[in-house]
């Protein structure tokens, strides 16, 4: 007997199956999160791509929402004379930080144990992973980056805490913060309001105070004191050997700062 051969092809036997799908809803890897597509033809070609059909090149994004973090998953169908692969690539952003409202990126240098976020077009190195878990943050939302990538960013200079927005603290080149004085000391550093860092009271109690300075330009190297936050005091060079002060304690500052300190009594020892 001769076998009836038919011309349709086996992948539309899946269509049933594709339809059926429709009515479900998408389920990410992670059971307490799902994705929902509002564009019909976005759930098809996403639901063929799964069972190893393609349906022609086409992008989509869908966002998700953890309980503190949100991140953007971009789902990219490519098609061959060949084969159709569907590529997915996630980019996580952390969307708010629980310490405040800047949206921020998770990157570390491949191979190195450094976290970084990227938040306003700063790096911002987070000191401790009881802080990076204190922002809600996951390992799993890091990217890893090249150096040289890394390197691209600025760090951040500027801080406030949560919830207080009255007080700016410098955050030195060696991890010290130091209270800015006031908004006359930091026009004349150049400083804008976009490049604070909000951080949470557990980071900002991590750092240690900046009390130690010297004036930068033009160049001194007297070492003065900063103490209750509005008097200086000359700490002599004897004084500095002899209190075991390290150059990284000693940040620069500029005339206008160090003018605004009133001159307390020199320390000599």
């Amino acid at each position: 007997m001769k076998m009836f051969k038919s011309n349709i092809k086996p992948q539309y036997f899946a269509i049933p199956f594709v339809l059926m799908a429709m009515a479900l809803p998408v389920f990410s890897a992670k059971a307490d999160q799902v994705l929902t597509y509002n564009d019909p033809n976005t759930l098809v070609c996403n639901v063929l791509a799964r069972v190893g059909l393609g349906c022609g090149s086409t992008s989509t994004t869908t966002n998700y929402v953890g309980s503190t973090q949100t991140a953007t998953t971009t789902v990219v169908t490519n098609s061959n004379t060949s084969n159709n692969s569907s590529l997915v690539a996630t980019i996580f952003t952390s969307g708010q930080k629980q310490a405040g409202g800047d949206s921020v990126n998770l990157v570390r240098v491949k191979n190195q144990i450094q976290i970084y976020e990227i938040v306003g077009g700063k790096k911002h190195l987070l000191p401790t992973m009881d802080i990076f878990y204190d922002y809600g943050f996951k390992l799993e939302w890091v990217q890893d980056i090249t150096q040289n990538q890394l390197n691209k960013y600025p760090r951040i200079m500027l801080m406030q805490t949560t919830g207080d927005k009255t007080k700016t603290y410098y955050f030195t080149e060696g991890g010290m913060i130091r209270l800015i004085p006031d908004k006359n000391v930091s026009s004349s550093y150049g400083d804008r309001d976009e490049d604070v860092t909000i951080i949470s009271k557990k980071e900002f109690s991590f750092y240690p105070r900046n009390q130690f300075v010297f004036l930068e330009n033009p160049l001194n190297r007297d070492v003065f004191q900063l103490v209750q936050g509005n008097t200086k005091r000359y700490v002599t060079p004897q004084a500095v050997k002899r209190m075991k002060i390290d150059l990284e304690q000693i940040a620069p500052i500029n005339q206008t700062e160090l003018d605004t300190y009133k001159t307390g009594s020199p320390i000599i020892l």
